[in-house]
């Protein structure tokens, strides 16, 4: 090793020593280092490099004869004597700076101080060597030969070293690894060198150390810098960001409260702007905009209905017909609010939806009467949204209209008055939206009090019967146990005044009292249960009750708090419920109209009060505790089986059919009907393509491909099938009335199937709609198989032909 240096140490010592003096010249124009540590940097690498170029010097004319060796090995020698104390100084320079500014210490440690001045004896003892040979001397030939004093030369900076090195031992806490690390590095190599130095003459490690190590001094420097400015530039953007979102809460909270008031005033019901927003920036997402984008559909969204702060206190809000000059001051709100919202410079896109939301995509629209994607995409997202709130609002003599009304409605205007895409975008969200949370909640409507969830409330009072309800508990089959604490009110009979239960169903779980309620919701009360074990039957087919006296020694007097317990559980067209307290048992079964409705658990009672309410679901085997029936099972096939049995699909894909291996050429010939209580376009017969190990759907291994409803929707479930769909009407299809008309009559179909490899084709046509779709298979899809369902529908008389 030492060979090797001793061999290349003259190449080594020009490198060094050039790269020290760049590293010098970058120092001084490097702007982010502070001015005294930059200068302090600067003298180290330069005095540095000369050190090393000196010593390289020395070599070089060591024992050589001549004048210009004479005096080159003198200078020379001089120079690498003064530069390693120059280093040793520069160095602590540096390290002062950095106890004023990033240890953060009042004065500079008195060791650094002492430094200064072993340094100042360091220097003038580099020059009393020069006449005394103290340090070294130079022999007849030229040679370069220690003195009898050279020990000093080493103890001097040997000494400096150990007093910054204790300076730094003390305060590295307060420095970054940046700093701390590359300040031992530059005491404790050079001191190990010079011990060895010691040992090996004629090798300059000591000089070679410190000069490595002011590079690496350098480096470090640099690199903290960087990482200050990184962490300056990352809080800027930090700061940037909180002034951001700080803009962004109070341009949302001014938004809020404007298009509030607006609202308020202008008759919308409360909310109207905001929903309309929050449905234009889902549907935005769903088109694939980034946040930004989204951010400025929402607020474009939001002030889309601003001109109306414009119009008369007369016509904001009026239900009546309007007069023709009602009627073109309202179709000039388009224009007077893009001349409002066009004040705002810094934010243009705000009067895009304002100006063009109510342009139609048939170009029958105002106030310019564009067509198609020439309305710019947020005013078509807008038109949407702003039309299902619409529909999903309170209005003067109708409550929200169902989900499913609200689905057809949508669908009959696409590619008129909206664009097909974002109304197949919408379609999916009201899909997706099971349980009607997308609407004007009857917490913005009504009075909170109105409504109850007993999952969350813990007591309740009624007066007058009935006058309030809590919402709906759906009855499945799992076990639904409720149990509760109830008294009746003083001076109120106690028989009487005691908690009763509905059995129902409507499209918001609610029950319902108005006609308008009663229609839009489709509500629908089977029957009503006492806590005493009384019934009354009201559109059930029948409702029978056991109660049973339990002998108590003697009743309580008073208004006393009784405990209830309630189960019930709901299997196909039967509800068994039984209800226990201290003085009764009652076991009662309700014999539903069919099994195509849902069944809600409603609590309610006259003169009584309620607490400690519980409501938990169970698990259990009813197949152990079948439901007695107390009137026959009710099916609507008019047609005997086929080749495979009958299937009633009483909700959503609640019953499939066998399912069939795809094969090409395959057709399947069978009838289906709509049941009674279908009224959606979305109630018919669907095809779907699935595997699964165990044959079944849902079973082991179950992956689902395609599931396309044969009004020409796809209804595919995180199929991994690629579906392409093409939907045909024609001249026969008089539109989804019609259709509806015609499933609800009962409709024949034949579907064929062809398969090429990983491609399914199937086809169909009925009552004017012909449906082709092609279905990519996965390449590991094997043992394709096609099964019908549907929702609300009979599936009859299936025949198969390969």
């Amino acid at each position: 090793m030492f060979s090797w240096l001793e061999a290349h140490q003259l190449n080594i010592m020009l490198g060094l020593s050039s790269v020290c003096v760049v590293v010098g010249i970058m120092a001084l124009l490097t702007r982010s280092i502070p001015k005294k540590r930059k200068r302090a940097l600067a003298h180290l690498e330069f005095a540095a490099g000369i050190l090393l170029y000196s010593d390289r010097l020395a070599y070089v004319y060591h024992g050589i004869s001549g004048d210009t060796a004479y005096h080159m090995v003198r200078i020379s020698n001089f120079l690498v004597f003064f530069m390693t104390i120059s280093v040793v100084h520069s160095f602590n320079l540096y390290l002062a700076d950095l106890c004023r500014n990033e240890m953060e210490l009042n004065t500079v440690p008195m060791r650094l101080r002492i430094v200064e001045i072993i340094c100042a004896v360091g220097w003038l003892m580099v020059v009393i060597s020069q006449f005394t040979g103290l340090y070294y001397y130079f022999d007849e030939n030229n040679a370069y030969q220690r003195g009898p004093g050279f020990i000093i030369c080493y103890i001097i900076p040997f000494l400096a070293l150990l007093f910054q090195l204790s300076v730094i031992i003390q305060y590295v806490k307060r420095l970054n690894l940046y700093i701390s690390v590359p300040l031992l590095l530059f005491t404790v190599f050079p001191m190990v060198a010079s011990i060895f130095q010691a040992f090996f003459y004629g090798v300059s490690l000591t000089n070679m150390a410190i000069v490595g190590m002011g590079i690496v001094l350098y480096a470090f420097a640099i690199s903290e810098l960087n990482e200050k400015l990184e962490k300056a530039q990352l809080r800027e953007l930090d700061d940037a960001h909180k002034r951001s979102l700080s803009l962004r809460r109070s341009f949302e909270q001014l938004t809020k409260t404007v298009v509030n008031a607006l609202d308020e005033r202008g008759g919308f019901r409360k909310g109207h702007s905001l929903r309309v927003a929050a449905y234009s920036r889902e549907i935005a997402g769903e088109l694939g905009m980034d946040d930004r984008e989204c951010f400025r559909v929402y607020y474009s969204a939001a002030l889309h209905d601003i001109g109306y702060i414009t119009l008369p206190d007369s016509l904001m809000g009026k239900s009546g017909r309007l007069t023709g000059s009602e009627e073109k001051m309202l179709r000039k709100l388009p224009e007077v609010t893009k001349k409002l919202l066009s004040q705002l410079e810094e934010q243009p896109y705000l009067k895009t939806a304002a100006l063009y939301h109510t342009e139609r995509y048939d170009g029958k629209g105002y106030p310019e009467g564009l067509q198609g994607e020439a309305i710019p995409l947020t005013a078509r997202i807008v038109a949407v949204a702003d039309a299902y709130d619409e529909m999903t609002s309170y209005k003067e003599g109708r409550d929200p209209l169902a989900q499913g009304k609200v689905r057809e409605l949508l669908k009959e205007g696409a590619g008129r008055e909206y664009d097909p895409k974002i109304v197949d975008i919408m379609i999916r969200m009201i899909d997706r939206d099971t349980d009607y949370l997308m609407r004007e909640t009857d917490e913005e409507n009504v009075d909170e009090s109105d409504r109850y969830d007993l999952t969350k409330v813990s007591a309740m009072h009624f007066d007058e019967y009935k006058q309030i309800v809590s919402d709906g508990l759906k009855l499945s089959k799992e076990y639904l146990k409720v149990k509760f604490e109830a008294r009746p009110d003083e001076g109120f009979d106690k028989k009487k005044s005691i908690p009763a239960i509905v059995l129902f169903d409507s499209l918001d779980t609610c029950v319902h009292r108005t006609e308008s309620s009663i229609r839009n919701l489709k509500y629908f009360e089977f029957g009503e249960i006492w806590m005493d074990g009384h019934t009354i039957c009201t559109s059930a087919r029948d409702i029978k009750a056991k109660v049973s006296e339990k002998d108590v020694l003697e009743e309580a007097e008073g208004n006393v708090w009784i405990t209830y317990e309630i189960e019930a559980v709901n299997l196909k067209d039967h509800v068994r419920l039984s209800i226990n307290s201290p003085y009764i048992s009652a076991q009662v079964t309700v014999a539903l109209p069919d099994a195509t409705r849902f069944v809600y658990l409603g609590l309610t009672g006259e003169h009584c009060s309620v607490r400690k309410i519980h409501v938990k679901e169970v698990s259990l085997n009813t197949e152990d505790a079948p439901i007695s029936r107390i009137a026959p099972e009710v099916n609507y096939f008019t047609r005997k089986d086929g080749d495979i049995p009958n299937v009633e699909v009483d909700g959503y894909r609640e019953a499939y059919t066998p399912g069939l291996p795809v094969a090409d050429g395959m057709r399947i010939f069978f009838r289906t009907q709509t049941l009674p209580m279908a009224s959606l376009v979305h109630h018919c017969a669907y095809v779907l393509l699935y595997s699964s190990e165990d044959g079944n759907v849902g079973g082991k291994g179950y992956r689902e491909y395609a599931c396309i409803r044969l009004d020409g929707d796809d209804a595919t479930d995180e199929g991994e099938g690629k579906n392409k769909l093409i939907v045909h009407k024609s001249s026969e299809f008089a539109g989804w009335d019609y259709w509806k008309k015609k499933n609800s009559k009962g409709l024949d179909y034949e579907i064929d199937f062809s398969r090429r490899k990983n491609r399914i084709r199937f086809t169909t046509e009925n009552a004017g709609i012909s449906l082709d779709c092609t279905t990519v298979l996965p390449y590991d899809a094997e043992d394709v198989l096609v099964a019908l369902t549907g929702d609300l529908c009979t599936l009859m008389d299936i025949r198969i032909r390969t």
